[in-house]
């Protein structure tokens, strides 16, 4: 893992590349460049691990550019859940929830990270508060997504097994 000035990231890969992900669609600039300047920018190597253990999640991350695949920790084992690819966010439902983190993240792919602490989430609503707004739909589109893709996980391995109730 190396910390990746955000300068550089700009200039390497353009304001509208930027503005492109998911993650960031129809934000400003400004708020892109306040993100990026006040996150933490890491690159990591394919077949890099990042464990998370019983961890506070003080942060949410979004992918720059790559792809990352998270192992959820069930009893012993890990169990691969999801692939995030660029323009996706990930950790941002155990940060908005206070839920502590407990899987492993490992990069498919050379992969740019931004993580966003919740100290800089809550300095975005304050100093941005229209473009935060912006940001909140965005980033809940994207839980929206998750929900679907784990509703038809669901559906496919064991479906509803309960009784029906009346309608």
């Amino acid at each position: 893992m190396q910390i990746i000035d955000a300068n550089e990231v700009i200039e390497n890969l353009g304001i509208s590349y930027l503005q492109e992900l998911s993650t960031f669609g129809a934000l400003s600039p400004e708020v892109i460049t306040d993100l990026l300047a006040h996150g933490k920018v890491e690159r990591f190597d394919k077949g890099e691990v990042v464990e998370h253990f019983n961890q506070e999640a003080a942060d949410f991350q979004v992918v720059l550019k790559g792809r990352v695949a998270y192992y959820k920790r069930f009893e012993d084992h890990d169990v691969l859940t999801r692939y995030f690819k660029t323009g996706e966010q990930f950790g941002f439902d155990e940060m908005i929830g206070l839920i502590s983190r407990d899987g492993t993240d490992v990069m498919v792919e050379d992969s740019l990270i931004l993580n966003i602490s919740n100290a800089q989430f809550c300095h975005l609503h304050a100093d941005h508060p229209e473009q935060f707004g912006i940001f909140m739909i965005n980033l809940s589109r994207e839980l929206a997504r998750e929900i679907e893709i784990l509703e038809d996980v669901i559906g496919r391995g064991t479906g509803w097994a309960g009784e029906a109730e009346a309608v």
